[in-house]
């Protein structure tokens, strides 16, 4: 009875099987039938503006990024027929608005205090489309759809991104703003393309850490927090700490979560072996990083781990003394910034 219940179920999955493979179909515009009008959209696009994040390697050759993807969603093969005209703002008042200080005054704000996006200057980037650009930066884009057409693209192609500052974010905006043979202007009208140069070792990682101080911290005490590494060089990243908004050594002195001023953790990596060293990035610096003697300081390609000692002010090199700061640190990948 067993095995006639799996026959049967068999049967049934492969009977299944051949109505979707058969109802496969190749990637078009379909009718929506005879009722409805065209619907005109920005795929992945929102109302109020969408995000959408790309990191782009920082090297000194050209990236080319898919911008926009713009759609035409036809009711019927008559509509699809037709040739229909539609304009695409190069929305940087989109961006300015984003960059507004409150959640109040713009709700789609995900860390108005942190978040801040730099207009990508137009000298650092070329478009690629069959539109029709006009005005410049902050113009217009005209799109013909002929006969049979549905979609339209924008890409941009960024020649050297070693030109933009790492520790930024940099957007362009764009915005549907009207669609002719009465076409309905979907609420996917708007996005902000976010773009930030960025090497391997970039993104946001959890911080479990032991330090050393002296005097506000004489025994080796741990904690966790999150920090971002950020960008400085192809093989170079630097230590962001948001709980105190600026580049930092996140530390426990006197009980308590706090950090060193005027101390910017660098990381370099050695691309060939992974090794790790530290120093202090921090401009007008005195104080420099010597690395754990005998702790292999490196950096874990599959699990997106760094594992580094360091400290500074040894009287003797890797003796904890009356004099020295030291950090044991083990930093995990958990996504990007």
């Amino acid at each position: 009875m067993k095995y006639l219940n799996l026959t049967k179920t068999l049967a049934t999955v492969a009977m299944l099987s051949f109505v979707f493979t058969a109802c496969k179909k190749a990637n078009v515009a379909t009718p929506m039938g005879d009722a409805g009008q065209t619907l005109v959209k920005i795929l992945n696009a929102g109302t109020p503006p969408s995000i959408v994040k790309s990191a782009i390697d920082f090297v000194p050759t050209p990236t080319k990024l898919l911008v926009v993807e713009l759609r035409r969603d036809i009711p019927n093969e008559a509509e699809l027929n037709k040739t229909m005209i539609v304009t695409v703002k190069d929305d940087t008042a989109a961006v300015s608005f984003f960059n507004r200080d409150t959640v109040s005054t713009n709700p789609n704000r995900t860390n108005p205090d942190k978040i801040f996006y730099n207009q990508l200057p137009a000298a650092w980037y070329t478009f690629q489309t069959d539109g029709v650009k006009t005005g410049g930066q902050g113009g217009t884009y005209t799109f013909t759809f002929k006969p049979g057409e549905f979609a339209k693209e924008i890409y941009v192609t960024i020649p050297n991104a070693t030109v933009m500052n790492p520790s930024a974010l940099y957007a362009l905006g764009f915005t549907i703003l009207t669609a002719d043979q009465n076409g309905k202007i979907s609420t996917q009208r708007s996005t902000i393309r976010e773009i930030g140069a960025k090497n391997a070792y970039d993104g946001v990682y959890t911080d479990d850490f032991c330090n050393f101080h002296p005097s506000s911290n004489p025994g080796y005490t741990c904690s966790t927090t999150v920090v971002h590494m950020v960008t400085t060089g192809g093989n170079k990243v630097k230590m962001f700490w948001p709980l105190a908004g600026a580049f930092g050594n996140p530390s426990v002195l006197g009980g308590n979560l706090s950090y060193f001023g005027s101390q910017e953790p660098e990381y370099t990596i050695n691309t060939a072996t992974n090794n790790v060293t530290v120093q202090n990035a921090a401009p007008g610096a005195v104080t420099f990083y010597t690395m754990g003697a005998g702790y292999n300081s490196r950096y874990d390609a599959p699990t997106k781990t760094f594992y580094v000692k360091y400290g500074y002010s040894y009287a003797v090199p890797g003796v904890l003394d009356a004099t020295c700061r030291e950090w044991t640190i083990k930093l995990k990948y958990t996504g990007p910034r």
